[in-house]
């Protein structure tokens, strides 16, 4: 993105919005069904990347609620943002904007999301990633092995009474 570009009117998304293991109350924004357990900001990167939505990584601000996660991304919607920051969309375009498309049948939703929206599918996305995949099968792994390794130990004696 240019320098020049004023980016304070972008929604932001923090980690913690994602995250499987906050409520609520402590900043989840999307189901728990779809929640993804420490989602980081290079996943949350990839995954807009790949949704093509024009986005900023900012490492160093922090989530007020749960300032030991570090980062947020900045996600612009919609098209340009008004004076007003309404992102230049009014009840009619939203509403002509999910009418189905004449030329390809289509609907247009894809390109008019609400941040809700995005949340949720930013979700989705990151709990299909193979970085994702790998480690949670790593993790079932590492569980299987060390169960059998825990029946064996002894235990020391106790202190013996004066």
């Amino acid at each position: 993105m240019s320098s020049d570009t004023d980016h304070s009117n972008w929604n932001i998304i923090y980690p913690t919005y994602l995250d499987k293991d906050s409520t609520t109350t402590q900043g989840r924004r999307v189901n728990l069904s779809i929640a993804v357990s420490k989602p980081t900001l290079d996943e949350i990167k990839s995954v807009l990347e790949h949704l093509n939505i024009p986005h900023i990584v900012e490492p160093r601000k922090r989530y007020p609620r749960n300032w030991l996660v570090p980062g947020r991304v900045r996600v612009l919607l919609g098209g340009p943002s008004d004076s007003n920051g309404t992102n230049g969309s009014t009840n009619k375009d939203i509403a002509s904007s999910t009418a189905p498309d004449s030329t390809n049948g289509k609907n247009n939703v894809a390109k008019r999301r609400t941040k809700k929206q995005l949340l949720n599918e930013i979700a989705t996305l990151i709990s299909q990633l193979k970085t994702r995949q790998t480690s949670i099968s790593s993790t079932k792994s590492g569980t299987e092995k060390g169960s059998g390794a825990s029946t064996s130990s002894k235990k020391k004696p106790g202190k013996k009474k004066r």
